[in-house]
């Protein structure tokens, strides 16, 4: 075999990688011999589509698909408790947007307005994947979490051309959203209270309940000084604190979300914890490409944002950036599952090399002499 074919086949045997052990154990051989014997002359790397038809392949079958083990199904529980979570984010941001600027306009102005149409989409998807979450309509959650989506992105590139940085700050919760649609919809049967526990998951839901009505109370709290005429001089949040912006555009923010919105953060993450070791490893596998995003985007596109507000019409980004945007968080979630996949196969032989030990220690103690 050329150097060309065993570097070939030692990239094919990694993307194999992604299979259930059981089904490389019987099929392995079988399948690098097809896509080799497929492969063109002097190919070095796998194709495109051959790659993402593996990937495919190997995530239906991790998530419960024919061939997987039960040792496999791991990926349908941390899918399960990843789309709830994921859903859960969405709408609670939704809705302190919403329940912020309605509280907002009737305190500060005066009126009552309806909210913007563009609102309504993302709210009642993202309400109705988290309702069908906890129950085994996988297929309604799917379908909540894919239009809200589909309408957040909509509203993000309808305004790119004017606003790119808008696209930028929010470029991680559309990942996070398309991630959450993803699990919903590769989940299986499986609930996720079948993995945070009963308690758990009541703790998690009124944790998040009680975040999404923060914005709201701190504008309802909020010190509102007016000057002789009537219009707003100022405005003051409960303990001190005045910021605009933020996770939900609160137009407030003072003791009640610093204090109390860290300690609901704090709950959630135990929640999450808590969870059985090969569902929190795959969590993290699936928070990462958003959590990274949400760190990296303001250090590695800082110039770009300074920049680009300085011109009319403001500078887009080119296609490199979009590169980076779109194949950084495929390349960390699939690094990120074939860690853990490695690490649990190693766990495993040491455990299999002890068990072997014992019982020769066993055997030796027990044979006569």
């Amino acid at each position: 075999m050329s150097e060309h074919h065993e570097q070939l086949a030692r990239r094919y045997e990694r993307l194999l990688a992604l299979f259930p052990a059981a089904h490389r154990h019987e099929y392995e051989d079988e399948m690098i011999g097809v896509l080799m014997a497929g492969a063109k002359p002097q190919q070095r790397f796998p194709g495109l589509r051959e790659t993402a038809n593996l990937v495919r392949c190997a995530a239906w079958m991790r998530l419960g698909g024919r061939g997987a083990s039960v040792a496999d199904g791991r990926w349908a529980p941390a899918a399960a408790v990843f789309g709830l979570v994921a859903s859960f984010m969405m709408l609670t941001y939704q809705l302190g947007r919403a329940g912020s600027s309605l509280a907002s306009f009737w305190r500060f102005d005066d009126v009552f307005p309806w909210l913007p149409g563009r609102l309504w989409l993302p709210l009642a998807g993202w309400a109705l994947a988290v309702v069908f979450a906890f129950t085994g309509f996988r297929l309604v959650a799917a379908a909540g979490a894919w239009v809200a989506v589909l309408a957040e992105a909509v509203t993000a590139f309808r305004d790119y051309p004017d606003n790119p940085t808008g696209v930028l700050q929010s470029w991680w919760m559309l990942v996070l959203g398309v991630g959450g649609a993803l699990a919903l919809t590769a989940r299986g049967r499986t609930r996720p209270q079948a993995s945070l526990g009963a308690r758990r998951t009541v703790v998690l839901t009124l944790a998040f309940a009680m975040l999404a009505v923060l914005p709201t109370i701190e504008v309802m709290l909020a010190v509102v000084t007016r000057t002789p005429g009537g219009a707003v001089d100022s405005i003051g949040a409960l303990g001190g604190w005045n910021t605009s912006g933020g996770f939900g555009y609160y137009y407030v923010s003072g003791i009640i979300s610093v204090v109390l919105g860290r300690i609901l953060v704090l709950v959630i993450l135990y929640c999450l914890v808590r969870t059985a070791a090969p569902v929190r490893r795959r969590l993290l596998a699936m928070f990462a490409p958003a959590l990274a995003l949400q760190m990296l985007v303001p250090v590695a596109f800082n110039g770009f944002i300074v920049s680009t507000q300085r011109f009319n019409p403001p500078v887009l980004l080119v296609p490199g950036q979009w590169v980076l945007l779109i194949v950084f968080p495929l390349v960390l979630f699939v690094a990120g599952a074939l860690l853990v996949e490695r690490g649990e196969r190693h766990a495993y032989l040491i455990a299999l090399g002890r068990s072997a030990e014992r019982e020769a220690r066993l055997k030796r103690a027990t044979a006569p002499s």
